[in-house]
């Protein structure tokens, strides 16, 4: 190959590399945001928030979970009952049962910054997303309501009459196995207590849907992100399964030696973790399928496995991505973190007070919209810099190159 040839070999594939330098630097600054899609649990694994704690059993206890220790205390007061995090993370929701509201507090100062009422003794809270503004759904255990508040606005949205003593609360949304078809809508269950029931809410009515019969009083409720099957807990200390597309009950899936305390769900494997304080053991449920509508489910053997917790299992929290796991012991006043695929205590963590719920925070953690919208003008704003840089260097070369290839001819 000649020297002109090889030169002009080398300028194509110079030239033929330039319009990556624009693709190359969007692929880096996307890669350097993090995901905006953030799960109601908060995601996994950085802070853990725990109900409970404290000398008087009032507080809300931050754990660093790298650090494993506990980082911060917020005094809470009212008989806190549990916790709910914001979509962002930047909020920690709190009902006060015996001050008829809910503490919202702001995770970055680790202060109480408002309250909102809700109905007599409040129990517990998730949230529905609408088109406008999340939500919160508040069990009022002493109303026989479910209270709904508009966070932001810091206003009561409706109060939707439910079955006596509603208790627990999950929410099911669009793949979850509903029957709804509009994005703006979810189902609501709600754990009655008194009335030996489960209530089915649909957010975009805000309005009983469905009611189930559930014997035992149930007392809790939680909904794997696969869908398809509701496992409630009960005061009578079973576990029973609904299914979710037709609002059936399906049985009784386990019976405990005592009252089940707050549960979780593997989203990676969808196993449900029990608590069952009585027996110091913490049961793990495998995935129960529903079934083709109006057939009989096939339930399988249950527990998949128990786990023993001496301090009294009360609660627990699984991250979001599977890898770890919080169990609040009770009696002992301390948080077991698990390794959940090596199925081992990795550390205790003393919190004080009696914690009975937890919930684990963002990792990294999530993103307010303000700071998501500055990332994203500056990734624009790199992609657009370099694009024109790879247009000047293209125009800038295409015009030396007769030029050059006149000089290589000249004899």
């Amino acid at each position: 190959m000649s020297a002109y040839a090889q030169r002009s070999h080398a300028r194509s594939l110079r030239l033929a590399a330039v319009p990556l330098v624009p693709l190359l630097a969007l692929a880096l600054a996307l890669a350097l945001v993090p995901s905006a899609a953030v799960r109601a649990d908060g995601g996994a694994p950085n802070l853990a928030y725990v109900v409970g704690g404290g000398s008087g059993g009032g507080d809300l206890t931050v754990i660093d979970i790298a650090k494993r220790k506990v980082t911060g205390h917020v005094t809470i007061g009212g008989d806190p009952a549990s916790v709910l995090l914001s979509a962002d993370g930047r909020y920690a929701y709190i009902p006060q049962t015996a001050k008829n509201q809910v503490a919202i507090v702001d995770t970055r100062s680790l202060s109480v910054t408002a309250t909102m009422p809700a109905g007599p003794g409040p129990k517990s809270v998730v949230i529905g997303f609408t088109a406008n503004a999340p939500l919160l759904y508040v069990a009022d255990s002493g109303g026989n309501t479910v209270t709904v508040l508009d966070p932001d606005a810091r206003r009561t949205v409706a109060t939707i009459p439910i079955g006596a003593q509603p208790s627990g609360l999950a929410i099911a949304g669009l793949g979850s196995g509903i029957r709804e078809t509009n994005p703006n809508d979810a189902e609501i269950y709600v754990a009655n207590t008194g009335s030996d029931t489960v209530s089915v809410i649909s957010t975009e009515r805000r309005a009983v849907i469905a009611t189930i019969t559930a014997p035992g009083g149930p007392v809790g409720v939680v909904i794997p992100s696969a869908g398809g099957i509701a496992y409630v807990s009960t005061r009578a200390g079973t576990v029973l399964g609904i299914s979710i597309i037709d609002h059936t009950l399906l049985g009784t899936l386990l019976q405990l030696h005592g009252q089940p305390g707050q549960m979780d769900y593997d989203a990676i494997t969808g196993e449900v973790y029990v608590p069952d304080p009585a027996a110091g053991v913490v049961d793990v449920l495998a995935p129960v399928a529903a079934g083709d509508p109006g057939q009989p489910a096939t339930l399988p053997p249950q527990p998949e496995r128990t786990m023993a917790f001496a301090g009294g299992p009360a609660a627990v929290a699984i991250t979001f991505d599977g890898a770890l796991g919080f169990v609040a012991e009770r009696d002992a006043g301390r948080v077991a973190m698990l390794d959940v695929g090596a199925r081992q205590t990795l550390t205790t963590i003393t919190v004080g007070g009696a914690p009975h719920a937890i919930i684990t925070g963002a990792y990294p953690p999530a993103l307010d919209q303000g700071t998501a919208n500055i990332i994203i003008y500056i990734v624009v704003a790199i992609f657009l810099a370099a694009a024109a840089y790879a247009i000047y260097i293209t125009i800038r070369r295409n015009r030396r190159l007769p030029a050059s290839k006149n000089t290589e001819h000249t004899p």
